[in-house]
């Protein structure tokens, strides 16, 4: 400890996390409402929360469990582990271990914890949520980043793994990050993608730590599991900020292989002298609601997900329309447009980066994130898009007597989520501006 010559404290702060910021997006998603409030008409594609309410039944169930209020096992209670169990056998056909959870405050929280107590190099493919990186370092590590592309989807391949395996240097104790479906990138892994990786990871002995948030959002209703085909090396991580809606609730769990019993021990013991448990009137509700309102579940989660489908294609379709690329998104909130065709534009106001066209944007009162945020090149002109900012509500109602076979068009978007038409609208002119 260092005392200045005015008596403030210097020296403080690890030297490796000097310059350690706030979460990107949660900073710049505090930035545009203070600009919103303001009163600038800002589209806001630059945070990713569900736009509709959480399902009544567990809503209900938070109101009959309000008054739980004992500490509880950070393994979670066993009805919400047990159907959880049943949640996944019905989804993903797999069968998880009743003994193998952790329930947190979040996944985001467990996944830090992993991180953490975790004895080795963590491997990271880019472009990656913002969190991730940070939270390494957070943890006393170096992300291994490892790069991939908009001709594979953005997607992970064996043969990249493979390659970047054999870099010097790396410890014999490796974790994989991997998001299935893709944040920032709204891509999604095929069974032949997962089982490739799954024989690479087998043979190198690498672990897999596999967030699964958005699984349920597969626009195709079929997400695929990592579990199903590297179940003995697979850390499984979800909850119900997405797919229930319920991100301020801090709900979510990890699943470990009786493999990894040490690091399971290790997580459950950091789990205990921080966090303690995850909320109780959260669980019991949310357990209650697995156990007792599937079919409600299946026809939200249904409903919830053309809808975004909807929207999702309606945004990658405009924005193509003016000269912007992009890897159409598959599932969740987001995907990645390319605005390399405003880059001569942007040269004549010396602007060069990916955040300096993201600054340009909200001068036309447009909110979007530079994919730097996102581990990817400085110069480079793509961003994350949040086709979230819409009444989730108004759609849910409007669907209310629409057969779930029904696939949504242009003309719902248009009726039901008019604040992403009129941004869409407004980047479509920005970019024929910079264009002309």
């Amino acid at each position: 400890m260092v005392v200045s010559m005015n008596g403030v404290l210097t020296d403080l702060v690890r030297p490796d996390l000097a310059n350690h910021k706030e979460a990107s997006n949660l900073a710049f998603n505090e930035h545009v409402k203070a600009l919103k409030k303001s009163g600038r008409d800002i589209s806001h594609f630059a945070f990713g929360q569900s736009p509709f309410p959480i399902p009544q039944c567990i809503v209900d169930g938070l109101k009959e469990f309000a008054h739980e209020n004992a500490y509880l096992p950070m393994t979670g209670i066993p009805e919400l582990r047990a159907a959880l169990v049943e949640f996944h056998i019905r989804y993903d056909d797999i069968k998880l271990d009743l003994e193998g959870f952790v329930v947190g405050p979040g996944s985001k929280e467990l996944l830090y914890l992993v991180m953490t107590t975790f004895n080795g190099d963590i491997l990271l493919p880019a472009p990656a949520w913002t969190t991730y990186a940070p939270q390494i370092k957070l943890a006393g590590k170096e992300a291994v980043i490892i790069p991939t592309s908009p001709e594979s989807g953005w997607r992970l391949s064996a043969d990249i793994l493979t390659k970047a395996l054999q870099r010097p240097g790396l410890k014999q104790n490796k974790i994989l990050i991997l998001t299935n479906p893709g944040n920032p990138t709204g891509t999604c892994f095929t069974e032949k993608e997962l089982k490739e990786i799954s024989a690479v990871c087998r043979q190198h002995g690498v672990i897999v730590m596999t967030d699964e948030i958005y699984g349920r959002l597969a626009f195709s209703g079929k997400h695929t599991c990592m579990v199903k085909y590297y179940p003995e090396g697979t850390i499984l991580t979800s909850g119900f900020s997405k797919w229930a809606s319920a991100g301020g609730w801090r709900l979510g769990y990890a699943h470990f292989p009786s493999t990894l019993s040490s690091l399971l021990k290790a997580v459950r013991s950091a789990a205990s002298h921080t966090y303690s448990c995850a909320p109780a009137p959260m669980q019991f509700a949310m357990a209650k609601a697995l156990r007792e309102n599937s079919s409600e579940l299946d026809r939200y989660m249904k409903d919830c997900t053309r809808v975004l489908k909807a929207v999702a294609s309606y945004c990658y379709k405009e924005l193509k329309s003016v000269g912007v690329g992009g890897v159409q998104s598959e599932a969740g909130y987001y995907y990645m447009p390319d605005f390399e065709v405003v880059r001569k534009g942007l040269l004549k106001r010396n602007i060069t980066t990916g955040d300096g066209m993201s600054q340009a944007m909200l001068e036309a009162d447009v909110a979007l994130m530079g994919s730097h945020a996102f581990l990817q090149p400085a110069e480079e002109l793509t961003t994350r898009f949040c086709f979230v900012c819409f009444d989730g509500r108004a759609a849910l109602k409007a669907l209310q007597d629409v057969p779930v076979s029904v696939d949504l068009d242009d003309k719902f978007v248009e009726q039901y989520a008019q604040p992403v038409v009129l941004g869409v609208q407004k980047i479509k002119s920005w970019v024929i501006n910079l264009t002309q």
